[in-house]
């Protein structure tokens, strides 16, 4: 059943969905089989939630189990998917290993850029939480996030999965929506409630003072030790040093909620949300509106969920398929 954010558009509207009995994430060997996605005529217009780059193709996931594969950014392919729930995220480590994660506790690996998927976790339709976020900092050693406190590691590529309890994150059991690696090492997570945590190492967590106090949606770290993060009513925040947040509003110029993020060239930053959110953020200057290209799908997306730049070119993850925003330069 929903617990809130319900009548939000995108990504997280998805990424908060949950069934009321929690579940445990279990093995691809589990009694708790997931259905296979079907094969969609309109997979290309599907709600998608995040793009990952893997060598010389781009992969999106999203609604029903949609894996979509390109290698020129036009022409899409639906690839064979072992599940048919949402995805939410998807990473690769590099060009061939990559996992996505969604709904029912589901973990999916590929070891070839994405042409074939397998089942590393599913918790099952009786009452499993929702990832909505994975990170890997090498081939083994990885981290799936997601909904009430759900935080799962593997040390091992993802063949085994182990819950993460940490005092600092457990006991208040709020959505994680997004972890990442800062460029020292350090990992960052966001999430609901103004959440904001640390760690040098995955093992033990820092909660720290936040500039807000409600839902973080993205985040991408800023040189060796900053960070930027978006939420809700297109708050967005900065800091240049982690470790000593002093947290600096960044003008948006939207009150949309805010779930996608890319640098682009000379410091500039792509920003993205619902309501057709899409902006570029740029120090001393206000927030502009990207300019679409005049062949661009994209004037028919509501809400742009996820952001990626990919051979020259910016690419959005929307509620209408992939669309292509931008030429960069």
């Amino acid at each position: 059943m929903t617990k809130h954010l319900s009548n939000l558009i995108g990504k997280m509207v998805w990424a908060v969905v949950a069934m009321a009995a929690a579940g445990t994430v279990a093995n691809a060997a589990s009694e708790s089989k997931p259905t296979a996605a079907e094969a969609a005529p309109r997979a290309v217009h599907a709600q998608l939630n995040d793009l990952a780059a893997a060598g010389d193709s781009l992969i999106a996931v999203g609604e029903r189990g949609i894996i979509l594969r390109t290698q020129d950014g036009e022409q899409w392919t639906q690839v064979s998917s072992p599940v048919d729930v949402m995805l939410n995220a998807v990473y690769f480590v590099d060009e061939r290993r990559g996992w996505a994660v969604g709904h029912d506790a589901s973990i999916l690996h590929t070891a070839d850029g994405g042409q074939s998927w397998s089942v590393q976790a599913y918790g099952g339709k009786a009452g499993s939480n929702p990832f909505m976020d994975v990170l890997f900092t090498d081939v083994r050693r990885g981290y799936a996030v997601g909904a009430y406190g759900l935080f799962k590691v593997t040390e091992d590529g993802g063949r085994t999965w182990a819950d993460l309890v940490d005092p600092a994150l457990s006991e208040r059991g709020l959505h994680m929506n997004a972890v990442h690696r800062l460029g020292d090492g350090t990992l960052v997570l966001a999430g609901e409630m103004g959440l904001v945590a640390s760690s040098p190492d995955g093992r033990t967590w820092k909660l720290l003072d936040a500039p807000y106090d409600g839902s973080l949606y993205a985040a991408m770290p800023l040189g060796q030790r900053g960070l930027l993060i978006i939420g809700m009513r297109g708050n967005a925040f900065r800091t240049e040093d982690l470790s000593e947040p002093q947290w600096q509003v960044v003008p948006t110029g939207t009150e949309k909620s805010l779930f996608g993020l890319a640098p682009l060239s000379n410091g500039r930053i792509a920003v993205a949300g619902s309501g057709g959110a899409l902006m570029v953020l740029e120090a001393g200057k206000e927030p502009s509106r990207l300019k679409l290209p005049a062949e661009s799908e994209a004037t028919v997306a509501k809400t742009f969920t996820a952001l990626l730049a990919w051979k020259g070119q910016l690419y959005a993850a929307t509620n209408s398929g992939v669309h292509r925003v931008a030429t960069l330069r």
